[in-house]
């Protein structure tokens, strides 16, 4: 193995990692207009949940920590329930994948989909626990809303991004 193959490996086997990071910095950009930053789409969860069923093998565990606890971070939420949200996700999903042998992008649209209940679930129930007479669950459906509508653009996105990488 050369040197410039075995970086290529390493870099390829962390890019998983580091658009997820860039696409969860991106959710939170100014890009929505004034006031509705409640609904920005979750560019991160849609990110982590193709990986998962298209490469578990380079989105593994640790990854799908950090990208958890970089995600509380970046909300501003309670530590650790990102972090589980991930986790909860990626078992899921793991789960699911070695029952269903084929996955094709309509799959991997109900895989996102699927993973953005549970990841939306899981946080407006902690924020629900804290936060009981002031949480609005209107966001958390119109966030869904837009994050599902978003994702064919991230998949297909990835996707050529997968392709290459598999040359």
């Amino acid at each position: 193995m050369t040197f410039y193959s075995y970086i290529l490996s390493n870099i390829y086997s962390l890019s998983p990692l580091f658009i997820t990071l860039i696409l969860s910095i991106v959710s939170l950009l100014p890009i929505m207009p004034s006031g509705t930053e409640e609904i920005a789409p979750l560019l991160g969860v849609i990110s982590l949940s193709f990986w998962v069923v298209n490469r578990p093998d380079i989105m593994g565990w640790l990854s799908v920590i950090i990208i958890g606890i970089f995600n509380d971070v970046l909300y501003g939420s309670l530590l650790g329930i990102a972090c589980l949200s991930a986790i909860i996700v990626r078992l899921i999903l793991i789960k699911i994948l070695h029952k269903i042998d084929f996955t094709s992008i309509f799959h991997t649209l109900f895989y996102v989909g699927l993973s953005l209940i549970i990841w939306l679930f899981i946080n407006s129930l902690a924020n629900n626990i804290i936060y009981s007479n002031f949480y609005n669950y209107y966001s958390v459906i119109f966030q869904f809303l837009v994050s599902l509508v978003i994702s064919p653009i991230i998949i297909f996105i990835q996707l050529l991004l997968l392709k290459k990488m598999s040359i």
